[in-house]
C-alpha cells in the first residue's frame, strides 16, 4: 500500500501537469489572439495568409479578350500554306476542297461569300441562321472565327476560336482559295487608314499697337 509521500507525490506530478497544460495555452492564445488580460477584447479577423488575385480585365471587345482585332487588314498578305496549317485545327470536324465530306460540321468550300445556313445537305442550328448579315462576308467569318458562341451563342461549334488575328486571316485567305469566285476584300481592309494629322492651330489675334 503506497505511503504518504507516495500520494504527495502522485498528486505533485498531477498539478505540476496541468499547471504545464495551462501554462502552454495561455501563451499560445496570448500569441495567437494578443493579451488575454486586455481590457479591450481583441478578435483575430482573418486566420493565415491572404492570397492576392489579379482582376481579369473587363471584356470590352466582340470576342473573349479584352479587346477585338479585326485580322481583314492582313488577310491580302496573308500565306494559303500559313492557313492550310492552321485550318488543320478545323480539320477534325469540316474540309474544305470542293467534294470534300461532311464530318461534325458541314464542308466549306465555296463559304467566302455564300448564304449562312445549311450546306452540303448538313443541317445547321438556328442560332446559326439567325446571324445577322445572311452571308458569310469577310467581316462575319473574321468575327465568327475569332469566337464562334459570340455570333452564335446556341449554335453547335464547341471550337473556342482563334484569337490571334494572323492565324485568322491565314485561314481566311485558305477559305478564299477554295471557294471559286470570292468577293473581293473590302477596300477598307486592304489599305487602314492612315491616323488623321491634328489641325492647325489657328493664328493668335494680333496685339493692338499702344
Amino acid at each position: 500500500m503506497p505511503n504518504k509521500l507516495t500520494w504527495y507525490t502522485i498528486i505533485a506530478a498531477f498539478w505540476l501537469a496541468f499547471l504545464t497544460i495551462l501554462g502552454v495555452n495561455l501563451v499560445g492564445n496570448t500569441i495567437i489572439f494578443g493579451n488575454p488580460l486586455s481590457q479591450e477584447h481583441e478578435k483575430l479577423e482573418k486566420f493565415g495568409y491572404p492570397i492576392e488575385v489579379v482582376a481579369e480585365a473587363p471584356d470590352t471587345g466582340k470576342g473573349s479578350g479584352p479587346v477585338f482585332v479585326s485580322s481583314l487588314p492582313l488577310v491580302a498578305a496573308a500565306s494559303v500554306d500559313d492557313g492550310a496549317a492552321v485550318f488543320k485545327k478545323c480539320g477534325t470536324c469540316h474540309t474544305a476542297e470542293a467534294g470534300g465530306a461532311n464530318k461534325t460540321g458541314p464542308n466549306l468550300h465555296n463559304i467566302v461569300g455564300d448564304a449562312i445556313g445549311d450546306r452540303n445537305g448538313f443541317k445547321t442550328t438556328d442560332s446559326l441562321k439567325g446571324m445577322p448579315g445572311g452571308k458569310w462576308t469577310y467581316e462575319i467569318l473574321d468575327d465568327y472565327i475569332e469566337n464562334p458562341k459570340h455570333l452564335a451563342p446556341k449554335g453547335a461549334m464547341s471550337f473556342a476560336g482563334l484569337k490571334k488575328p494572323q492565324d485568322r486571316a491565314a485561314v481566311i485567305k485558305f477559305l478564299m482559295s477554295n471557294t471559286d469566285n470570292p468577293p473581293p476584300i473590302p477596300a477598307a481592309a486592304e489599305t487602314p487608314a492612315a491616323p488623321a494629322e491634328p489641325a492647325a492651330a489657328a493664328p493668335a489675334p494680333a496685339t493692338p499697337a499702344k
